[in-house]
C-alpha cells in the first residue's frame, strides 16, 4: 500500500460513523470507517430483542461497535422514554458490541460501568451541552474519568470562535487521556476536522441524516480529511 492510501486509512479509522436500523451493510462496508456507533433509540423499534438483532447484525462488518441509546432531550434524545426500557435495551445489546456510550447525567450510569467493565466492554461517559460552552472542561474530564469512563466525550455548542479555539486548545492539553471533544452548532462544523489533529479520539459522521448539529456526510468529511490531513 502506498504511503498516501496507508496515511488515509488511519485518517478513516478515526472516524466513527452513527447509524440506525435503516443503512444496509452494504453501504457501510465500502467507508472504511473505525467504528460504527449504534444510535438505538433512533431504530423503528425500541424493542430490546429488536435491537439487538440489528447490532448482531452490524457485527458481520467486523468493525468495532459502539452502542448508545438517548432517551433525555438535555442529552440529545429524538424520543424520550424511560429509564428501565432503556436499562433492558442496554441489557440485551450489550453483549454483542465493543463500548457503550453512557450518559454522565444518567441515572443509569453507576449500574451501565459496573455491567460493561463485567463483561470486558469499554465505558464511554459522554457530556452534552446543547446550547452553551462550559467553562469547566478540565472538572468534566475529572469527573469523568472517576466514574470509571474507558472513554470521555465532551460535546459542547459554539456560541463563537473562542468557544472552538477553547475546545481545540483544551483538547490538545489533554490529549494524553482518552477523550472526544466535539464543537456543536455551525461554527463547530470545522471542529469536526480538527480537533482530531489536536487529540480527539473520534470525530462523528453520518451516512443518511445527521444526529447533531455541525455533523458533515461521511464523504464530505473524509474528502476534507484528506485534503488537511497529512499522510504519516
Amino acid at each position: 500500500m502506498d504511503r498516501a492510501l496507508t496515511g488515509m486509512s488511519k485518517i478513516n479509522s478515526r472516524i466513527a460513523l452513527v447509524i440506525t436500523d435503516q443503512e444496509t451493510n452494504a453501504q457501510i462496508k465500502s467507508l472504511g470507517v473505525g467504528l460504527l456507533e449504534l444510535r438505538a433509540d433512533l431504530f423503528k423499534k425500541l424493542d430490546p430483542a429488536y435491537v439487538a438483532a440489528q447490532v448482531r447484525r452490524r457485527r458481520l462488518l467486523k468493525i468495532p461497535l459502539l452502542l448508545t441509546v438517548r432517551n433525555q432531550k438535555k442529552e440529545g434524545a429524538r424520543k424520550i422514554f424511560s429509564d428501565r426500557l432503556k436499562w433492558r435495551i442496554i441489557e440485551e445489546g450489550l453483549p454483542h458490541v465493543d463500548m457503550i456510550d453512557i450518559e454522565f447525567s444518567s441515572p443509569l450510569l453507576k449500574q451501565v460501568v459496573i455491567k460493561a467493565h463485567q463483561m470486558a466492554k469499554k465505558v464511554m461517559i459522554s457530556s452534552h451541552y446543547l446550547d452553551t460552552m462550559p467553562t469547566d472542561l478540565g472538572s468534566i474530564l475529572k469527573k469523568s474519568l472517576s466514574a470509571k469512563a474507558d472513554i470521555v466525550k465532551i460535546a459542547a455548542f459554539a456560541k463563537s470562535w473562542d468557544d472552538v479555539m477553547d475546545m481545540i486548545a483544551f483538547t490538545h492539553q489533554h490529549r494524553k487521556h482518552p477523550l472526544i471533544t466535539i464543537s456543536l452548532g455551525p461554527l463547530g462544523a470545522v471542529s469536526r476536522l480538527i480537533l482530531p489533529a489536536a487529540g480527539s479520539l473520534y470525530t462523528y459522521t453520518f451516512l443518511r441524516k445527521p444526529t447533531a448539529l455541525g455533523q458533515l456526510d461521511v464523504r464530505k468529511l473524509q474528502s476534507h480529511l484528506k485534503c488537511y490531513h497529512i499522510p504519516a
